[in-house]
């Protein structure tokens, strides 16, 4: 019932912040209680899955506002400090959206990159990974001169650059990391996971097609992640501490700046 009741309250805050109605009547109204009027203006900005719930919102307050008013309810200081307070909370809250939020959004490459070398430890795998290049064919003969090739120069990747347009051949990813989820299929995770690192398989047959993997590494859950693995969590967590440090940066210079004591 507490819950609920909070809720309710906050609810009610926010229609009084942002505007209970109009008193006067106007034709490009949404909804309407006595005189008050809610315009299609009020909820410009409005999530459209909130709009339905704030307007009957609106109107529950606005039914229950004019009721209280007739048993000889008010205002009172209390009620007053809480309006107060909440339009405080609503202008910090943009303040530090623009001044902090934003700034910290805007990080560099460098940043990211120098946040994951201090906090690589952190970065922990939940599931195995491979790195592996392939090359996806529709012959199983242009697999095996492919095979030869790359074994004849010790490098995949430079054995493999310039073959994309040659006959025969439908794929060629050079690098990248796999799970047992997001590769093409299961057969080529059982074979990239039986392979040594810098080993080259056989021409693996899946469907009409045929694939030579790469192996250049395997991760077991529970190792460290290399930052390719977790590039976005990395940025996440780098922008959320260029924030707390903008933010511990500002409330410094304020305390420079302005007059305060604690008294305790």
């Amino acid at each position: 019932m507490r819950k609920h009741l909070k809720k309710f309250l906050i609810v009610s805050l926010v229609l009084i912040l942002i505007g209970c109605g109009k008193k006067n009547a106007d034709k490009d109204y949404i909804a309407r209680v006595e005189n008050e009027y809610l315009l299609k203006s009020d909820l410009a900005g409005l999530d459209s899955n909130f709009v339905k719930s704030y307007i009957d919102a609106w109107i529950n307050n606005n039914l229950l506002y004019i009721e209280a008013i007739e048993q000889g309810y008010k205002a009172n200081d209390k009620i007053e400090r809480m309006v107060s307070e909440f339009r405080k909370s609503l202008i910090i809250k943009n303040f530090i959206q623009n001044e902090i939020l934003h700034k910290a959004m805007k990080i560099s490459e460098q940043e990211v990159e120098e946040f994951y070398q201090k906090h690589q430890d952190e970065f922990i795998l939940d599931r195995p990974f491979v790195k592996i290049g392939y090359v996806k064919f529709s012959s199983r003969a242009d697999a095996g001169s492919l095979r030869s090739k790359i074994l004849r120069e010790k490098n995949f990747k430079s054995a493999v650059e310039g073959l994309s347009k040659e006959q025969g051949i439908v794929e060629i990813v050079p690098e990248r990391y796999y799970d047992q989820f997001s590769i093409p299929s299961g057969e080529l995770w059982r074979v990239a996971w039986s392979l040594n690192k810098n080993e080259i398989s056989f021409p693996v047959r899946v469907g009409d097609n045929y694939f030579l993997i790469f192996l250049y590494e395997k991760r077991e859950a529970g190792s460290k992640a290399d930052f390719e693995l977790v590039a976005e969590d990395v940025r996440e967590r780098a922008i959320v501490e260029k924030q707390n440090l903008l933010l511990d940066s500002l409330i410094t210079r304020l305390k420079r700046k302005y007059y305060y004591e604690v008294k305790w």
